[in-house]
């Protein structure tokens, strides 16, 4: 197993025992979905691309490329980006 998926499981575990969200201290991407007009990412490692069609971001998981039409970022800091327009679909690159 990687020292990254220890830590990941490690941040689980002491996230559960102290009663916090685990993206608190596993450094987790968290996605909040609103509706289909906007989305939150907390927890981002940085912007990797950005156009009227898609965003792309570094996460503790992996890229993560949010699709859709006429997107804006509304915020983006060192650990916020919120992005909206006509959202059609948010995966991990494999």
């Amino acid at each position: 197993m990687s020292n990254k998926k220890r830590k990941i499981r490690l941040g689980r575990r002491v996230a559960e025992a102290l009663d916090l969200p685990a993206e608190a201290v596993s450094g987790m991407p968290k996605l909040t979905l609103q509706g289909r007009e906007a989305m939150l990412v907390e927890n981002h490692k940085g912007l990797f691309e950005c156009g009227e069609n898609i965003v792309r971001l570094h996460t503790a998981c992996g890229i993560l490329r949010i699709t859709g039409e006429g997107l804006t970022l509304l915020e983006l800091s060192a650990e916020r980006l919120y992005v909206a327009g006509k959202l059609c679909g948010a995966e991990y690159e494999p």
